[in-house]
């Protein structure tokens, strides 16, 4: 089976040696992806690069008035930061060519880290925890040190799937600093919660790194209201099911 083609079309050049890369492709419970908008947003970042391939959906997205492409690089030369962020939902057949794209990137920018981080649902009736604690694993012993260093406590046993898994396996093979955050996120929905939790704990790691987290959990609550309402709708318009004897 041919690799599907990935193109990264620069825009503009970037200094970002010694720099950390941030990993804002969707994964469970979208936290990586929130984490990483919420930086952008609260950061002076520029649009450096757009990501496409012939395998991803076509998809255009719309910000004030103008087409963006789906997969794009963000980056502040001043922090030594970059991240990619993307609103695709990627086929699981795209997750290894997506990861090793970021690590050729990371690698040709001269970049030291690059930080994932992906979401474990909460068990049906498991209590969520107000705010979500963010764990670490990591490819190396340096970058172990780091997390700690940062004041994440480390996952002893467990798992990791998805682009997040194949990023933290390759650095390991490569000897090539990666961590990847974990967090409890709640299931079928964007957890915002979840995501400034992750974005709190990439501050930590990310020198001069920062997040509106107060904007960020009102837009949660406003989210849970429409959700709330919509299944309330849902609920009073379902049919009553009728029990014959």
């Amino acid at each position: 089976m041919a690799v599907p083609e990935i193109e990264v079309r620069k825009l503009r050049n970037v200094n970002l040696k010694g720099g950390i890369v941030v990993d804002g492709f969707p994964s469970v419970g979208l936290a990586n992806a929130i984490a990483s908008e919420c930086l952008i947003h609260s950061l002076k970042t520029e649009f450096v690069a757009a990501i496409e391939s012939p395998a991803f959906p076509s998809l255009s997205i719309i910000k004030n008035s103008m087409p963006n492409f789906p997969a794009r690089v963000y980056a502040s030369e001043e922090l030594k930061l970059a991240m990619f962020v993307s609103e695709l939902n990627l086929d699981p057949a795209m997750y290894r060519p997506v990861a090793n794209m970021m690590i050729e990137w990371a690698l040709e920018s001269n970049c030291d880290l690059i930080i994932s981080a992906a979401g474990i649902p909460y068990e049906e009736g498991e209590q969520a925890s107000e705010p979500p604690k963010v764990f670490a694993v990591a490819s190396t012993p340096h970058a172990l040190k780091k997390a700690a260093e940062a004041g994440i406590p480390p996952v002893i046993n467990g798992s990791v799937s998805g682009i997040p898994a194949i990023l933290i396996n390759e650095g390991a093979w490569r000897n090539y600093d990666v961590i990847v955050l974990l967090v409890k996120v709640v299931r079928d929905m964007p957890d915002f919660r979840a995501g400034a939790a992750v974005a709190q704990a990439l501050a930590k790691l990310a020198p001069g790194a920062s997040c509106d987290v107060p904007a960020l959990l009102k837009e949660a609550e406003a989210m849970e209201k429409t959700l709330k309402k919509i299944r309330s709708d849902q609920t009073v318009a379902a049919p009553k099911e009728e029990i014959y004897g």
